[in-house]
């Protein structure tokens, strides 16, 4: 708990006390005590790919959002995946005795293993029922507070309709290239973010899942590139492209803090097509991948894939830039060279807006029924039931 407040994560003293109240050893009982008080995500369930689909969130991403659905004494919580049920055991501390939690699985034994790990802790004012969190829970409505503690890339129209006048929906949301916590109220017609922060969930699974479409480059264990929406890439193509010769130059020094939830949030939301491309450590196709990020396991990349070209972000190194660290960043280009310039001009365009990142962005949701017309200027998302409308105001 005093990591998370001296971390700045966990703020408000009810925050902080339902935190110190609810022991999480409880609630993952495959592990020590000492494992489950580390700050990070524990998989509870996997499939038999090895794909996690359940887990017990990393406490400080959980402290954050728990911030930002503002949940005060006597109100009445959905929450949309159970997991454990650790978070729904804050939730109900939160609320108090006069209060109510609904929290919700898709998997029955998820469901089973939550209740019981509530049961063992003592915590009471909680109902856990098996259902389809896209179609929320209409028996409890309204709720004062929505929250989901898995990925979503749409607003359910039953989560709104579900919601308190006057209530909040947090969700992480996902966005082009990257995942964001977004707190939403009302608006007149739709919903406006209040507060976006950084974060990375598992999807949401059932009615509304949301398939990943990876396309392979190279021989297995193989290179991926995750094209955004509708757009496809040819694997063949874009190892033929990357095998052949490329063009490297320095485009930019960011600061690191900027890079991820500034730079490649902005290309994400403007570029149609800008994917991540990735391979993992071992894998003999990890040498087309630049390093722009780098990890034990994994090595990834960012930047425009087109049919004639292909242009990607990479550290050329580190420095330091107004006393914070900085990254200089390079741009491999291959194929089109006006596929780097496109690429060029974007980060321009990043620099010129202020460099923005998730601290500035204003998200908006409107049923796509709605009249309302957005301003020149600001991105559109289109997703099945909701335009999303995007901009960062100074």
């Amino acid at each position: 708990m005093e990591a998370l407040r001296t971390n700045g994560h966990a703020q408000s003293p009810p925050v902080l006390a339902a935190f110190a109240a609810v022991p999480r050893e409880v609630f993952v009982p495959h592990i020590s005590a000492e494992e489950a008080y580390r700050d990070v995500s524990i998989p509870t369930k996997r499939l038999d790919d090895g794909e996690v689909v359940s887990s017990s969130s990393q406490p400080a991403i959980m402290a954050v959002m728990l911030e930002q659905l503002d949940v005060r004494p006597g109100h009445r919580v959905l929450e949309i995946g159970a997991g454990t049920g650790y978070n729904a055991a804050l939730l109900a501390h939160l609320v108090g005795p006069a209060g109510s939690v609904t929290t919700l699985d898709i998997d029955e034994d998820i469901v089973a293993s939550a209740g019981a790990h509530l049961a063992a802790a003592g915590v009471t004012g909680v109902d856990v029922v098996c259902a389809d969190g896209w179609k929320g829970y209409d028996a409890g409505a309204p709720y004062d507070r929505i929250i989901l503690t898995v990925a979503a890339h749409d607003i359910a129209p039953a989560w709104h309709a579900q919601l308190a006048r006057g209530g909040r929906l947090v969700l992480p949301f996902s966005l082009p290239a990257i995942q964001a916590s977004v707190a939403f109220d009302e608006r007149d017609a739709g919903l406006e973010s209040v507060s976006v922060r950084g974060c990375m969930f598992m999807r949401l699974r059932g009615s509304a899942a949301l398939a990943m479409r990876p396309v392979t480059v190279g021989s297995s264990p193989a290179a991926r590139v995750w094209p955004r929406g509708e757009d496809r890439v040819d694997g063949a193509a874009v190892e033929a492209l990357i095998r052949a010769a490329a063009d490297e130059t320095p485009i930019a020094t960011v600061a690191s803090r900027d890079l991820h939830d500034g730079l490649v949030l902005w290309l994400g939301v403007h570029e149609p097509s800008s994917a991540w491309f990735t391979a993992p450590r071992d894998a003999a196709s990890v040498a087309f991948v630049p390093a722009l990020f780098e990890g034990d396991e994994m090595r990834a990349s960012f930047g425009l894939f087109e049919t004639n070209g292909i242009a990607l972000l990479f550290r050329m190194g580190t420095g330091a830039e107004n006393g914070r660290e900085s990254v200089r960043l390079g741009m491999r280009t291959h194929g089109d060279p006006a596929v780097g310039e496109r690429l060029r001009g974007a980060v321009r365009a990043w620099d010129g807006a202020g460099r923005p990142g998730l601290g500035r962005l204003r998200v908006r949701a409107y049923p796509l029924g709605d009249p309302y017309l957005s301003p020149p200027g600001d991105a559109v998302l289109m997703r099945p039931c909701t335009r999303f409308v995007l901009d960062w105001p100074r």
